[in-house]
């Protein structure tokens, strides 16, 4: 199967241009794919750390991890985990919609706690998400089912691009609280297309399509990623 140059990149903007090569997903998938990268992947954390906005590195979380909202090739915005979202009249408060249906890799199911947590998480200065400054603003969460709501401190006209940006991902609040950070750093899981199927740190990095994914088959059943 041939994939263009757009299919294989996958771009996050909230205002600037940074591009991340991410790996295709298309309908039919096409058993192996090799990549070589030049930059090695020092943390399984995609919201927190220095790693958390190398543009680079982002093609690697896009594909284990999914953010809030996706942001297509063309730079338009689609429901992802979030199917809906918006603002109230007043701008004093922010609306979020969970996607029914979407399993962890680990088979458990998310749901809209996955997604307060991970907000929360990400407003908090100890966690150590380098864009703190923008989560923190967003606080008494409420969720009803797949019904999210929140208080903002203000108005802020980019703050849903943001979730389709750097460290914009919904992290697994059980199994996160239940493995610890270090038991991540060993077994990362998330919902996106791709699942960690081994891990040498420095050497490569080998993955399997999710066969669960909510957003359909992966272009490839198996992908290598070498660090070189």
């Amino acid at each position: 199967m041939n994939a263009n140059r757009r299919t294989l990149l996958k771009f996050a903007g909230a205002g600037v241009a940074a591009a991340a090569v991410g790996l295709p997903r298309m309908a039919q998938a096409a058993g192996e794919l090799t990549i070589a990268y030049n930059v090695n992947l020092p943390s399984w954390d995609p919201t927190t750390g220095p790693s958390a906005v190398n543009p680079t590195i982002q093609g690697i979380y896009q594909s284990v991890f999914d953010q809030f909202i996706p942001q297509k090739p063309d730079l338009s915005f689609g429901p992802g985990l979030l199917t809906e979202w918006g603002w109230s009249d007043d701008k004093k408060q922010v609306h979020m919609t969970v996607r029914d249906g979407v399993t962890w890799h680990d088979g458990s199911p998310f749901s809209a706690d996955d997604v307060v947590w991970s907000l929360e998480r990400a407003g908090k200065e100890e966690t150590g998400n380098p864009i703190q400054f923008v989560w923190k603003n967003l606080s008494n969460f409420k969720a009803d089912g797949n019904k999210i709501t929140a208080d903002a401190a203000g108005y802020d006209p980019v703050l849903f691009k943001w979730m389709s940006f750097l460290t914009g991902y919904v992290m697994p609040k059980a199994y996160y609280e239940k493995v610890g950070a270090d038991g991540f750093e060993k077994a990362p899981i998330g919902t996106g297309p791709y699942m960690v199927d081994k891990f040498e740190r420095n050497a490569f990095l080998r993955l399997k399509a999710n066969p669960n994914y909510w957003g359909g088959k992966p272009a490839f059943d198996n992908v290598t990623i070498k660090f070189v």
